[in-house]
């Protein structure tokens, strides 16, 4: 997914309150799903785009925009931060509550699922090995009947 650049002095001051996007040369690169939010909130208002048309583009991109834009939305009604990963993945990384961007690390590494997800091994130690590679807890989430869904899983060793 593409970022979406917003150069709007208004839009820019409202990211830096909310911890959203990256501010480079005067401009933001915000996330479609973040862009998403404002637009639900009435913050932000892009050009030829409406909630709607730009959730039926992000749906055409990924099977899971549905699901990921409810939880991202949980989240930060939630007091969360969170930064979306720009390539075709699954992975949020979101801050501790109350902390911003810049002010400490990621704490989680989410990976939304769809209900019903019935994972292999290989992929839950490939996902534990990615969480611990970059110091992260692991949690999956998804959406059912319109709620968010969070569950957190763990590496143990018995050395």
């Amino acid at each position: 997914m593409e970022p979406i650049v917003v150069s709007d002095s208004k839009a820019i001051e409202l990211f830096r309150k909310y911890g959203a996007g990256e501010e480079e040369n005067g401009k933001v690169k915000i996330h479609p799903l973040e862009a998403l939010y404002f637009m639900e909130r009435g913050k932000l208002a892009l050009e030829g785009e409406t909630f709607a048309s730009l959730l039926a583009k992000l749906k055409k991109e990924d099977g899971l925009a549905g699901e990921k834009y409810s939880i991202l939305k949980h989240l930060r009604q939630n007091g969360y931060i969170l930064r979306p990963s720009y390539a075709a993945e699954d992975w949020l990384r979101v801050y501790r509550k109350g902390f911003r961007p810049g002010e400490d690390r990621t704490q989680f590494l989410l990976r939304v699922v769809e209900i019903g997800w019935q994972p292999k091994l290989q992929e839950l130690a490939a996902d534990l090995k990615k969480a611990a590679e970059v110091r992260k807890e692991l949690v999956y989430a998804y959406v059912e009947n319109g709620k968010a869904q969070f569950f957190k899983t763990t590496r143990t060793s018995f050395d």
